[in-house]
């Protein structure tokens, strides 16, 4: 996972200076407790310690999250949808080819796992106890995601080195199936060689949808 940076400068351009403010806070109190959570895991990490890290108070935490299970909610949703979506985003620009573009997002899915696992756990058992929520907009994100990969696989038949015997929505729905399937046996299931899938998984979107 890399580190989320909450305040988006080029979103801010028409915001009020409260507004700004506002986002600033949030973007703080979240920055901080990434950290902490990567350094002291989930569970030993207080509000206290994240509010002293980001210079708030107490009080101003609680404008913003009713609870610690709140902000990790939030941070469900950002890291796990909002930072896929940005890995590919980078991918288009950076890469020519849908072949590198696709060994790009599967490295940094990998490099997540090994650098955040304990967390990564938590974020993904967060989105799943969402699912059972009534206001959950896991759906939403999830149609988010298939249509980001498959905005990779459009432009790979734009590049020509994409196969034409799918849809680009087949491609990217089958490529975001794949991949949940791999988290979620990972999450249930500690002795999962999830990065042996991860190669696997990678390989057949290779080898599936991409012209040899």
């Amino acid at each position: 996972m890399t580190t989320v940076t909450a305040i988006k400068v080029a979103e801010e351009k028409n915001l009020s200076r409260r507004e700004q403010r506002k986002m600033e806070v949030r973007g703080r109190i979240n920055e901080a407790a990434l950290a902490l959570f990567g350094a002291k895991g989930v569970e030993l990490t207080t509000v206290e310690e994240i509010c002293e890290s980001a210079e708030v108070a107490r009080k101003t935490f609680y404008n913003y999250y009713s609870s610690k299970q709140d902000l990790i909610r939030e941070l469900s949703d950002t890291m796990l949808y909002d930072e896929t979506s940005n890995v590919i985003e980078l991918a288009l620009e950076k890469f020519n080819s849908t072949r590198e573009r696709v060994e790009y997002i599967y490295g940094v899915m990998v490099d997540n796992l090994q650098r955040y696992e304990e967390l990564e756990r938590c974020l993904v058992h967060q989105a799943l106890l969402d699912l059972s929520s009534e206001n959950s907009q896991i759906g939403q994100r999830l149609g988010d995601m298939n249509a980001a990969f498959s905005e990779l696989v459009r432009d790979g038949l734009r590049l020509g080195d994409v196969s034409e015997n799918y849809s680009t929505e087949f491609i990217g729905e089958m490529i975001v199936g794949l991949i949940n399937a791999t988290i979620i046996n990972w999450i249930h299931d500690p002795s999962y060689p999830v990065f042996d899938r991860i190669e696997e998984v990678k390989r057949l979107t290779l080898e599936s949808f991409l012209k040899h």
